[in-house]
């Protein structure tokens, strides 16, 4: 796991900490013969872009594959007390991941999500998208539409609204969603990406989207 700057540092200890007292909570009721419960529906997030593919990079040298992987961090930390939601995260450090890597390691996941930013070269343009892939089930339609209207209400962005294109998801055979999570070209927008608490924002309002929705 990759720790950019202070306050992620703290961010991957608690992961870390977290992640190992699951562990060996799953092994102590396991010796006790204590089954655990499967009711959780997995959930892939997958942080766009990494190594040399930067994505875009917008006010104060403000860097898409930085954000998106800072927002997946967040997503899976949010999520430990869900019962109902098992976040697997297909990068959780600073690499380059093919798109048949990133479904491989999605693979028996109940959805996929893609975390994006946008960029434009006007600053003037703001807001929040999601797109699907073009022909996709009405399933995967429905999720894209209650997720970009939560997270529209929670941040206060123009909704920008769902649209299709011609995404490599179209190979899940699950909903699979790309969500655009904002402009880091937008003064407003870049300003607040950078920060946790509007990145915990974000996450709380995808992860009450999941739960509804599963």
């Amino acid at each position: 796991m990759l720790c950019y700057n202070k306050p992620y540092e703290v961010i991957c200890q608690a992961m870390r900490a977290i992640w190992v007292g699951l562990g060996l909570a799953g092994v102590l009721l396991s010796a006790a013969g204590i089954s655990q419960p499967r009711s959780f529906i997995i959930v892939a997030i997958d942080a766009g872009h990494g190594g040399d593919d930067t994505g875009g990079i917008g006010i104060d040298n403000l860097i898409e594959k930085d954000i998106v992987l800072q927002i997946a961090h967040v997503i899976a930390i949010e999520s430990v007390n869900s019962p109902k939601i098992k976040i697997v995260l297909t990068r959780s450090a600073d690499q380059y991941l093919a798109p048949g890597e990133r479904l491989a390691r999605a693979r028996g996941a109940q959805a996929f999500l893609s975390l994006h930013l946008n960029f434009s070269h006007d600053p003037r343009v703001r807001g929040i998208a999601a797109f699907v892939p073009t022909n996709a089930p009405q399933r995967t339609r429905a999720l894209a539409d209650a997720l970009r209207a939560h997270l529209i209400s929670v941040t206060k962005a123009p909704d920008l609204g769902t649209q299709t294109a011609p995404l490599w998801l179209r190979r899940l055979n699950i909903p699979a969603v790309q969500l655009s999570l904002g402009f880091i070209t937008n003064p407003e927008e870049a300003r607040k990406l950078a920060q946790l608490a509007h990145q915990k924002r974000i996450a709380q309002a995808i992860l009450a989207v999941l739960e509804e929705s599963f």
